[in-house]
């Protein structure tokens, strides 16, 4: 019986869906782009009228993942899998959001001897 050696890096990571996003972050790009869109789209209700505020929200997440794959994907080359989302976590729990548990706080390490290494021989 054939066995696999070694395993591949990538074997069990998620495929790239559409423009360098996986499907969580397509799924999160949509809506970030609707939740932007929205916002973006309360002056021009004002001018074009209620209409404009679901043709922009719905309208935005095509543009935000038309452009913003090609930033992402250059953003996470060279990167570990799960780059993105610790990023995310990282900036959440930095403006207090986040999972507590998460250490955020880095020192240096120093190592003290009672004795030098020449001593000891």
């Amino acid at each position: 019986m054939a066995t696999i050696r070694f395993l591949p890096d990538r074997l069990n990571s998620e495929p790239v869906v559409f423009r360098g996003f996986t499907t969580p972050e397509l799924g999160m790009a949509a809506l970030a782009g609707v939740g932007i869109g929205f916002v973006l789209s309360l002056p021009f209700a004002f001018i074009f009228g209620w209409l404009a505020v679901p043709t922009v929200a719905l309208l935005f997440p095509l543009v935000l993942i038309a452009f913003g794959g090609r930033w992402l994907a250059a953003r996470k080359r060279g990167k570990p899998e799960n780059y993105l989302w610790q990023q995310v976590a990282l900036k959440m729990r930095r403006t207090g959001f986040g999972d507590p548990s998460l250490i955020i706080d880095s020192r240096g390490w120093s190592l003290r001897r009672s004795k030098s290494i020449r001593s000891i021989k």
